[in-house]
């Protein structure tokens, strides 16, 4: 913005005296005018926290530009002083001046700046900030570019998806690819985007697409083509609107190559051109690849419809494979748009092969991204986001703050690491909880995670998360990986193994290019056309092999070795100078030659760069080489220039390779010098303190070259320090590599920094599930005799380790052993039963004392806390291995608690305390009493994972005195969290308290089936043997209860797993107890019992007694008098343990108790007490959502009343019954009740549903409205112009054909005025054919219809076909065209186009029977106005020709009459005027049946004749030369007849006028009748107007009558004239 003058401050005099001026100020620049002798200058200083930095890039911007005319010259640029000077030009700015400017200066203005621009980019320089207000013109008219603030060197950049509000640059003037939203790569061709629309403003006075919102106007610049400037100013060459409009194509290979091409353009208009073709002398003077995708059509298009798909909820992932240099990243980064089009987010990271440190981790680097682009956002939203991420993280919300600056500072919640064993997958499930709080349909991510054959297990197993847990709305997740570098080994191969199952994971695999596809994307690089392009990949196909990458650099190694070569005509090349070329070059050895080519301080900086990783920010790359800013962009320049590295812009400036294989080859040329580098660059980059992480990574290969024993003790804490952010997101593995690396640089003596090294370093291996190794970690950290506290986690982590291998003697002893050398006093075996009494004792006082446990300070012992870990440890493997110590350490946990405050190590084992309350002391008050305590404490102090450990255990056990709904919504939050703090064990255990209890409380089989079905993927994740089987029978059982056919794994199948074992038996028994089989359900019930202690204090036990007595009485029933007794006295019991648990909790058990007595008393003949046990059974179940408790007791009910002859009443509970299992969803057991009662049978068995409005529908609302539109539509014309609408605006098609196919003549009905040239026939062909939509990227370049005519001389245009079909017959062809850009149409638009087609089909048949309906009206009215011809002819030829003739005869005879005959010439006379009457009657009636002066003197004259015989003065005008069709004319006339009439008859006017014409077209007649009447006529009163409607309606024409009460009678009507049919095609 330099030089850019205030209003009303003019230059000075050139008196070094003269005062300053402030030109312009911000907070981020201040510019002054200063006097100097004999001139003046202008003083630029950068201001804020990074001035230094934008002082000394931009002053060295401005010294590669000395000289270059048309741009800000460098004075100079004195040190210390913060600022430099520039020759002042003297002038304003162009947004100063006024707009838009005369064509002759325009043009001349547009010459000057174009040379600036071309001398600039001569110079290496792109400015990529060109606006109005960056452009000084000097008092003599002279353009100046100045602010080279975000100039650059002339290389490729890689732009970030930054928030819109946050891209670099002026948003109006901003190129398509330097948004970031198009995966292109931003060149100097930017700078000619930029320039055009700056042109664009200063000929128009508004630039392209206005000014204002960021979002809008980033869209517009993707998606919009502007309005030529010609159009909106008539003024301006057309020739200049042309070559605006050339800068500003979207693709940067569409617009001008040079600037050097726009100063020919220009010169030439300069000249007197009146036309040219834009850059028909324009070469490009690089060879950087195609700003598109070439060859790559097909692959595009499944990744958009695949991004449509997840969208809609069909896709969650996509995995891109191929070779090294495919274009994988370049196909993924084409979603950046289509993102962009939907307001989503794209975010990218990229793993790398050598480094493991997190700023190489993919996932943390996308996480990252979304949380800067989170940021910008406005605070109400961001007020959502943060509540959404609240809740989805829960406890981990302070792990993410802790693990992402970004969100930390998004985000109230203080950072909190938690566990570090749990890190990993807490860390995963972290990173999916952001993406649920963040993704949305409204706003959809796509996740990218690039090079993922080098990615750590961590981040694989975050992606796992996402393609197979829940899915997420409105995300997906793309990666990309090399198929060569993931063998059966690699951690990448078991998850692809199990993604390739899914149907929701889509794979794209790039293979080399074909040879159309290569010499599409040579001729693109070189503009040439194809066939010169055909030949040059003839020579270079044996090299490249169709690896795109590979051509790219081979004509670039070409381009450098003089043999492929720019001139003024274009690219041209010798083919034996590139053969014998060809015959000395190897690909590895070209990459290797480049970076050595380049000069030595760069080639250098290249080495550095290649050891630092793919991808180095500015800052760490000065720290690595030690050299300041100005120097690393000096050196780094050639490199740039000659596309080795590629920069890239964002938050942090960064460069990386352009490609990995660039670096690869610069690695393997270092040879034993790298290890000298490495050190170099790590003792450097340990200098600085925020840089540990890269300095790490860079000591990690050299570390044995670390003797020096101070740098040795610095090297321990950085490995140490750089070990801790990846333990924080789990990475074990770099973990073990830091740690392992400190180990051998420790000193032996230092016992405690040892210790720590090995605990750390045993932490990983157990992470890494290396166990046998962990076991020698231990041996070390045993050996080094360490305190028992400063050995706790190590212990707890290796009794944890021997657990998992079942070593559970061993893991007891250990931990035994160890919660006594940290003071517990653990009993032995043979005292543990009296130290249980006592430990009892403790927990009852505990219980009933009145502590405030929140308030109490936790406890900070190190002995305690470590004694913490080993008894939580301890504890699964006590639970396997030893009951009774499994109960003292749980309730020792409460002693602690008790007696030294709380700890969330003690939250989850005291916790376990109240159950075993339950199971060793039957108390189930007591139990519950205390769970409800510890989980009070937990969740008022936030203690996790221990507060999900203490809720999962009072789920278990709320059904002892809450209703079970309790303990399921319990259950599920507790799965949540469990698994959110990586208790994988104790969340599926939690399945025990939700899955059993939701098939009594669910409202239908299908909500429980569906938890069920979470579960089963919740053991397919984690491989439960203990949980799948048992999960396996409830699933069972929904089959047979739906009806569906369901054979059970037999019972001896789970022998070895008694849970499973005892659901077996019960879902058997629940099944035969709904479905009648009484003996069977005796059977399973009495198995089920003995095996309750394996459900010790779980719902099944519940379930388990209600089956056994209703099992019992049926017993009772068959048996004999012997054994009566004892099944009744068994009963009894049953029933007595119902009554105690109904004491408790009667919403569970209170039903269950008075069926089970119900039932007793039938079986002993007790009607009265069964009848109110009964009775009571139902109430009791009415009040409370049992479903198939409710229909059982129904049912159970009506048996009875039938047995005792109550039909009535039993056959009304039948049908309750009935109801109720079909509307739980017990499908098997309602049809069985119909087969055995018909006459339960509702008469009309529909279901009913509540209607479910799916996101997807809502999407679609608008379309129908649109589309419901078509149905109104009688004609093809009409409905093909609603389409146009309708489609246009839904795809952006520039073209739209309707195409209608004639089955009878088998053939296309093609326009009135079109031939088959005029359509794409090969398109039709094919569309019909195939019958399903067509998409097609670009036809021009589609082997299938290049070679169509209809696409002759165009460059691109993609095509939608969408057959229309109707009554399973094809109607029609639907044909959307776009010729402005490639891929415009995907298939995730199919959905809502083929609706619209679907109501076309509809539409279409409509308009044909209204066709035929018309022409059978018209006939019908043809038939009766000829019939009314000849009724006239014949009235006319005889009885009126007679009555003529009688009055002749009359006349002839009174004429013969005597005079004294007066009575007799009376009679005659009298006999002759009626005579003449009767004639002039008969006449009227004909000329009303048809008027015969209409059939000589056509319509004029009849309506003449008729307002003459009007009693009204009429007006009548007609404009219509020559006759019409009779048809037409009598009809018009019958029209005006009736209107008339009404006119006399009803209206009371005083006048009417009549106004008949033929519109300009020939194509209808207009006919108008006005009178000065009443009004108020309604057709429907029998005035004539309906006969009106139908006589014009029957010809195709429409009548509208405007008729307010007072203000007359005003009818129109149109009838058409001719008729169009056919085909119909607009733009």
């Amino acid at each position: 913005m330099e030089g850019r003058v205030q209003a009303g401050a003019g230059p000075p005099d050139g008196d070094p005296s003269a005062p300053a001026v402030t030109v312009h100020e911000s907070e981020r620049t201040r510019i002054t005018r200063l006097g100097a002798p004999g001139r003046t200058v202008i003083r630029k200083e950068p201001l804020g926290p990074d001035a230094e930095r934008r002082l000394r890039h931009e002053s060295a911007m401005l010294e590669r530009l000395r000289g270059v005319p048309g741009v800000a010259q460098l004075v100079s640029c004195p040190k210390g002083e913060g600022a430099f000077l520039l020759a002042d030009v003297g002038g304003t700015s162009l947004a100063e001046r006024p707009m838009p400017m005369a064509p002759d200066e325009l043009v001349a203005l547009a010459s000057g700046l174009a040379r600036a621009v071309a001398g600039m980019h001569r110079r290496g320089v792109m400015h990529r900030d060109i606006t109005p207000a960056n452009i000084v013109v000097a008092p003599d008219g002279t353009p100046h570019l100045v602010d080279f603030a975000l100039a650059t060197s002339l290389a490729e950049l890689r732009p970030e998806f930054t928030h819109h509000s946050r891209i670099v640059g002026t948003l109006a003037y901003l190129a398509p690819e330097q948004t970031g939203r198009t995966g292109r790569a931003v060149d100097q061709r930017a700078d000619l985007y930029a320039l055009g629309a700056t042109l664009y403003e200063l000929a128009t006075g508004e630039p392209p697409f206005g000014t204002g919102d960021p979002l809008r106007l980033t869209h517009d610049h993707l998606a919009r083509v502007p309005v030529p400037p010609a159009e909106v100013r008539p003024a301006l060459p057309g020739a200049f609107s042309e070559v605006v409009l050339h800068l500003l194509e979207k693709e940067p290979d569409d617009r001008y190559q040079s600037a050097e091409g726009l100063v020919h353009d220009l010169e030439r208009l300069q000249a007197g051109a009146a036309r040219l073709r834009a850059g028909e002398r324009d070469v490009p003077l690089r060879l950087p690849p195609p700003s598109r995708l070439v060859g790559r059509d097909h692959e595009v298009a499944e990744l958009q419809a695949a991004f449509g798909d997840a969208l809609e909820g069909r896709c969650r992932g996509v995995l891109v494979s191929g070779p090294a240099g495919a274009g994988k990243t370049a196909l993924v980064d084409q979603l950046r748009s289509a993102v962009t089009g939907r307001d989503g987010w794209f975010v990218a990271g990229k793993f790398d092969q050598y480094r493991r440190d997190l700023e190489f981790n993919a996932g943390y680097l996308a996480l990252r991204a979304l949380g800067r682009l989170l940021l910008p956002e406005p605070e109400s939203v961001l007020t959502d986001v943060r509540a959404r991420l609240t809740e989805e993280l829960g406890p981990n919300a302070g792990l993410v703050t802790a693990m992402l600056p970004e969100f930390a500072a998004l985000m109230a919640t203080p950072p909190d690491p938690g566990d570090p064993l749990s890190s990993q997958a807490r860390s995963q499930r972290a990173a999916v909880a952001v993406l649920r709080a963040v993704a949305s349909r409204g706003r959809p991510l796509v996740v990218f995670l690039d090079d993922m054959q080098w990615g750590e297990r961590s981040t694989l197993g975050f992606a796992d998360l996402v393609l197979t847990e829940e899915r997420i709305e409105g995300l997906l997740l793309v990666g990309a990986y090399r198929e060569e570098a993931v063998d059966a080994a690699h951690p990448l191969a078991p998850l692809l193994s199990r993604w390739q199952e899914q149907d929701d994971v889509r794979r794209l695999r790039l293979d080399a290019l074909g040879v159309p596809e290569s010499v599409a994307l040579v001729a693109e690089m070189l503009h040439v056309d194809r066939d010169a392009a055909a030949d040059l990949v003839e020579l270079i196909g044996p090299q490249t092999r169709g690896n795109p990458y590979e051509i790219v650099e081979l004509l670039n190694a070409l381009h450098r070795a003089g043999v492929l070569a720019a001139t003024a005509s274009g690219w041209r090349w010798d083919e034996r100078a590139v053969r014998a070329r060809l015959d000395r070059v190897e690909l590895g050895g070209l990459l290797a030659a480049r970076a050595q080519a380049l000069p030595r301080p760069s080639r250098e900086l290249v080495e550095a760069m290649a050891c630092l990783g793919g991808r180095a920010e500015l800052t760490v790359l000065q720290a690595a080489t030690g050299a300041p800013a100005a120097v690393v962009e000096e050196r780094m320049a050639p490199a740039l220039e000659e596309g080795v590295l590629v920069a890239e812009t964002g938050v942090r400036d960064a460069v990386r390779f352009r490609h990995d294989r660039m670096r690869e080859a610069v690695l393997a040329g270092l040879g034993t010098g790298r290890g000298v580098l490495h050190l170099a660059m790590a003792r450097r980059l340990a200098r600085e303190r925020e840089l540990y992480a890269a300095a790490a990574e860079q000591y990690l290969p050299v570390i044995d070259a670390v003797t020096d024993p101070t740098e040795r003790r610095d090297v321990v804490r950085l490995l140490r320090r750089a070990a801790e952010p990846a333990a924080l997101i789990g990475d074990h593995e770099l973990v073990h590599q830091l740690l392992t690396a400190a180990l051998a640089l420790v000193d032996p003596g230092d016992a405690a920094t040892l210790v720590e090294l090995h605990t750390g370093r045993h932490r990983a291996l157990f992470g890494m599930g290396r166990l046998d190794e962990a076991d020698e970690a231990f041996r070390s950290i045993d050996g080094l005799e360490p305190t028992a506290a400063d050995r706790g986690l190590a212990t707890a982590v290796q009794v944890r380790s021997l657990t998992h291998r079942k070593r559970f003697a061993e893991a007891a002893s250990l931990g035994v052993g160890s919660l006594r050398e940290l003071g517990v006093t653990v009993p032995p075996a043979t005292q543990l039963a009296a130290e249980l009494d006592r430990q009892f004792d403790d927990f009852y006082r505990w219980l009933d004392a009145e502590a405030d446990d929140v308030a109490r300070p936790a406890i900070t012992d190190v002995r305690l806390l470590a004694a913490t870990h080993v008894l939580n440890a301890l504890l699964p493997t006590t639970y396997y291995s030893d009951h009774a110590m499994f109960g003292w350490l749980s309730l020792e946990a409460v002693r602690i608690w008790q007696r030294h405050g709380p700890d969330p190590g003690l939250v989850g084992p005291a916790s376990i305390a109240a159950f075993n309350a339950i199971a060793l002391r039957g108390d189930t008050a007591a139990g519950h009493r205390a769970v409800l305590r510890v989980l009070a404490l937990g969740e008022a102090r936030g203690y996790e994972p221990g507060t999900s450990q203490a809720r999962y255990v009072y789920a278990c056990l709320a059904w002892w005195c809450e209703p079970i709904e309790n303990g399921v919504r319990a259950g599920q939050r507790a799965t949540e969290g469990l698994v959110a703090g990586d208790d994988l064990a104790n969340a599926g255990y939690s399945l025990y308290a939700t899955v059993p209890n939701l098939l009594d409380c669910a409202p239908s089989v299908d909500a429980f089936v569906a938890e069920v079905e979470v579960g089963l993927a919740f053991v397919r994740r984690t491989g439960s043997e203990e949980i799948g089987p048992w999960l396996g029978s409830y699933a069972w059982l929904a089959r047979v209860l739906r009806g569906e056919t369901a054979d059970p794994v037999p019972v001896e199948g789970f022998a070895d797993n008694p849970v499973a074992l005892l659901v077996a038996h019960l879902t058997r028994a629940i099944a035969a107890a709904v479905l009648g089989e009484p003996a069977w359900l005796g059977e399973h019930a009495a198995a089920a019992m003995p095996l309750l202690p394996a459900a010790l204090g779980l719902y099944p036990t519940a379930v388990a007694h209600l089956l056994r007595g209703l099992g019992l009485a049926a017993q009772v029933r068959a048996a004999g008098e012997d054994e009566r007794t004892s099944l009744l006295s068994e009963l009894d019991d049953v029933t007595q343990w119902l009554g105690a648990r109904a004491a408790d909790a009667p919403d569970n058990f209170l039903h269950m108790l008075r069926l089970v007595e119900a039932e007793r008393a039938w079986v002993v003949g007790d009607f009265r007490t069964a009848a109110v046990a009964f009775d009571a059974a139902r109430r009791e179940a009415a009040l409370r959502q049992r479903p198939w408790h409710r229909a059982l007791i129904a049912e159970r009910t009506a048996r009875f009343f039938l047995e005792h002859g109550l039909e009535h009443t039993a056959y009304d509970l039948l049908a309750q019954a009935r109801a109720q299992y079909a509307a739980w969803g017990a499908t098997a057991k309602a049809e069985q009740l119909d087969w055995a009662y018909p006459a339960l049978r509702p008469p009309a068995d529909l279901p009913h549903r509540r209607a479910t409005m799916t996101a997807g529908t809502l999407d679609l609302l608008g379309i129908l409205s649109a589309s419901r539109a078509l149905s109104s539509e009688t004609s093809v014309e009409r409905l093909h112009a609603r389409v146009v609408e309708v489609l246009s605006a839904m795809t952006g098609a520039t073209e739209v054909h309707l195409l209608l196919w004639s089955g009878d003549r088998d053939d296309w009905v093609l326009p009135a005025d079109g031939d088959r040239r005029s359509l794409p026939m090969s398109v039709l062909r094919y569309a019909r054919r195939l019958r399903e939509p067509l998409v097609v990227t670009d036809a021009t370049r589609d082997d299938r219809f290049a070679r169509d005519p209809y696409f002759a001389g165009l460059d691109r245009c993609s095509l939608l076909a969408l057959p229309v079909l109707g009554r399973g017959a094809l109607r029609a062809v639907l044909l959307l065209e776009n010729r402005l850009i490639r891929g415009a149409f995907t298939t995730d638009r199919l959905d809502a186009v083929t609706l619209v087609a679907g109501q076309l089909a509809v539409s279409l048949d409509n308009a044909q029977l209204y066709t035929e309906l018309s022409a059978s009206r018209a006939r019908i009215v043809a038939a009766s106005d000829e019939e009314r011809r000849r009724i006239e002819r014949d009235l006319h030829d005889g009885a009126q020709q007679r009555l003529v003739s009688l009055v002749l005869h009359l006349d002839a005879a009174r004429a013969a009459v005597p005079p004294e005959l007066d009575a007799l010439d009376g009679q005659l006379r009298q006999a002759l005027d009626e005579a003449r009457g009767a004639a002039d009657e008969l006449r009227e009636i004909a000329r009303g049946i048809h008027p015969a002066i209409l059939a000589d003197g056509g319509l004029g004259p009849a309506l003449k004749a008729l307002a003459r015989r009007s009693p009204l003065p009429v007006d009548v005008t007609v404009r219509a030369t020559g006759r019409l069709s009779g048809q037409v004319e009598l009809s018009a006339y019958y029209v005006v007849a009736e209107a008339l009439t009404n006119a006399v008859k009803h209206a009371r006017a005083t006048s009417v006028t009549i106004e008949v014409e033929v519109d300009p077209d020939g194509a209808v007649l207009r006919i108008a009748v006005n009178d000065d009447g009443v009004g108020g006529a309604e057709p429907d009163r029998g005035t004539g107007l309906v006969g009106i409607k139908d006589r014009v309606e029957a010809l195709g024409g429409r009548v509208i009558l405007d008729s307010p009460r007072g203000a007359g009678t005003g009818l129109r009507a149109e009838i058409p004239l001719t008729a169009v049919g056919g085909s119909v095609t607009s733009s």
